[in-house]
């Protein structure tokens, strides 16, 4: 008589364990959790790092339907970002109080300060100030004017009102600026002397104690430092502008791992910035520009090349600061005639 062969457990095949409902409910949706993010984190970065090494030229295409006069021969591994601050006028119209040219590329970070009284070209106007530029055709105009006149190919811009950048760094925490004494009594006399406006709008500082390096800002603060006017000179305001902007993107690098932080700030640009780049673009280039932090700092114009009367700029060297504009930006000549 044959019997048929005992059953036998698959070895390979573990019986599952009896488990406490509670508890394992709890464990397992901890440990999804954590899988969720790991995986969520493990994209970011891989998208990040893909976006990173984009290469420059992708990003800087000339974008269509607008006349901007780029320069011929030009090296394209280098995008020229402009970057403007707007102020409102008594003619209820906006001007661009600020004008920095971003050189992004070649693991570099170039920002260039253009005055705002110098007296350019501007594109069917003819002879004029340069932050006129913004209030007769926008960005795109005061772009068409420094390609004209510098020999440039921007091609991008990012516009942000004045008030606004106050958002922008309170969203970060504030900055750490290193400021004279002279300059912290003025930032108190000027918030104190526009104290009913700012409040209006929501916004309130106290009067700044300390001075010297590594003083601390809130976004009132970082504003009123960047437009002081009186103390000095237009070019040394237009040094406290690239100081803020060093400072805002040294703040930036040490918030990468606050996700509160970044979601306040990603909420101020949203509200804040007016560009013509996509998310990409912003991402890609904002990347590089932190990894590189700012490299060089040039102001234009530069000595020697203009005439001033205390009213307005006039160049008298335009070659000069083509010159000086290039070798800064590409570490060579750059296009000639």
């Amino acid at each position: 008589m044959q019997y048929e062969e005992p059953y036998k457990r698959n070895p390979k095949k573990r019986t599952r364990r009896p488990r406490h409902r509670g508890q394992s409910l709890g464990a397992w949706l901890a440990g999804a959790c954590v899988r969720l993010f790991a995986l969520v984190l493990a994209v970011v970065l891989l998208a990040g790092g893909v976006l990173y090494f984009l290469p420059v030229s992708l990003l800087a295409v000339e974008p269509e339907g607008v006349a901007l006069s780029l320069t011929d021969g030009l090296p394209d591994d280098v995008a020229n970002i402009l970057l403007l601050g707007l102020d409102a006028t008594h003619e209820n119209t906006r001007r661009s109080d600020s004008i920095i040219i971003a050189s992004i590329g070649r693991g570099k970070l170039q920002l260039t300060s253009v005055l705002r009284d110098t007296l350019l070209n501007i594109p069917d106007r003819g002879p004029g100030k340069l932050n006129a530029a913004y209030a007769y055709g926008g960005a795109w105009l005061v772009a068409r004017t420094l390609n004209e006149n510098l020999r440039l190919n921007i091609v991008h811009y990012v516009a942000v009102d004045y008030v606004a950048l106050i958002r922008i760094v309170d969203a970060l925490g504030g900055v750490d600026i290193e400021i004279s004494q002279a300059e912290m009594e003025k930032i108190n006399n000027d918030i104190n002397a526009r104290r009913p406006r700012y409040q209006a709008l929501g916004y309130t500082a106290g009067d700044l104690v300390d001075w010297g390096a590594n003083t601390h800002l809130n976004g009132l603060q970082a504003l009123t430092y960047a437009r002081i006017r009186k103390l000095d000179s237009d070019f040394v305001r237009a040094g406290r502008q690239r100081a803020l902007l060093n400072a805002l993107l040294r703040r930036l690098r040490e918030s990468l791992w606050n996700p509160a932080r970044m979601f306040r700030l990603a909420q101020a640009l949203l509200q804040a910035a007016d560009t013509d780049m996509s998310p990409l673009q912003l991402i890609s280039l904002g990347e590089k520009a932190l990894a590189s932090g700012v490299t060089g700092n040039l102001r234009l114009p530069v000595d020697g090349s203009y005439t001033d009367d205390g009213s307005n700029l006039q160049i008298t060297d335009m070659q000069a600061n083509i010159a000086a504009l290039q070798l800064a930006v590409y570490d060579e000549g750059g296009a000639r005639d």
